[in-house]
């Protein structure tokens, strides 16, 4: 049965609501570009001016004149780095162990867990975190950051990695373990390899969370281990709100994340496809 071919006017519409939604994603975007480069005055201007207005680099130059944003950008590319390896290495293994070992007791309950302790919200695990990190004598550092981190993601990661290795043949591994390999052998030159496309999408989205954190770094970092949008909040004060300087620090804080996500396209919507096809 041959396809309905869509009509002129649907494609109109389709494009137009297209249009639209494109306008309405990027126009935030745009505001904090053009007001990164304004100077106080215009930034503060009603109605807002969007192109009448001189353009400044004086925020840019301020920013990187500073060394506690240097030193957060650097702390932050290092947690979520870090951060994300973890999750992704840890995540894959349990993935792999869920996947795999269908029938154990308790499956459906850690499978529920998983889900559950994702949905939790974030502040109810601040006051035991900040409770023990302090005990411990562990606040303010970059590696226990990294470890928080990698904990409150593994979840996610383990979740979606899941299912991606439920689509992959088992036939695979059993040619690899007639020939000899082993289970860690298997999971590492056949499981992962095939699975590199769903691997790449999670551990994009993984860097995401990673990237945007602000609760947990307000909780149990200070100076040494403060990140970007720690950073970033703290324009906005009690007497006043710097638009320009936080508008550049917003900026530069989405160019890492973007490139990544750009050098990574295909095998993010090839990780998407591939997970939209189970079965």
């Amino acid at each position: 049965m041959s396809a309905i071919a869509p009509s002129k006017g649907s494609k109109v519409v389709a494009y137009a609501v297209l249009t639209i939604a494109a306008v309405a994603a990027l126009f935030p975007i745009f505001w904090t570009l053009s007001t990164s480069i304004k100077n106080r005055v215009d930034s503060f201007a009603i109605p807002p001016t969007f192109f009448d207005f001189e353009p400044t680099w004086a925020n840019y130059r301020n920013l990187f004149g500073d060394d506690l944003f240097v030193r957060f950008l650097v702390n932050t590319v290092i947690v979520t780095v870090v951060s994300t390896m973890m999750s992704l290495v840890i995540g894959s293994m349990t993935a792999y162990a869920l996947a795999r070992t269908r029938r154990f007791r308790g499956r459906r309950a850690l499978e529920a867990s998983l889900i559950v302790v994702r949905a939790m919200p974030g502040i109810v695990l601040m006051i035991p975190l900040f409770r023990l990190v302090l005990t411990l004598g562990l606040f303010d550092n970059i590696w226990v950051m990294c470890l928080v981190y990698a904990t409150v993601n593994l979840p996610f990661t383990v979740w979606v990695m899941t299912s991606f290795i439920d689509q992959i043949p088992y036939d695979l591994e059993e040619s690899a373990l007639v020939d000899g390999a082993g289970r860690w052998s298997v999971l590492f030159r056949v499981v992962l390899p095939v699975a590199a496309p769903g691997l790449a999408a999670t551990g994009i989205f993984v860097a995401l969370l990673a990237w945007n954190e602000f609760l947990i770094p307000v909780v149990i970092a200070d100076v040494n281990a403060k990140v970007l949008p720690v950073f970033i909040a703290g324009f906005i004060s009690a007497r006043t709100l710097d638009w320009g300087p936080m508008a550049a620090a917003s900026s530069l804080a989405i160019i890492p994340i973007a490139l990544l996500t750009v050098a990574m396209q295909r095998k993010l919507v090839a990780g998407l496809s591939q997970g939209a096809l189970k079965e």
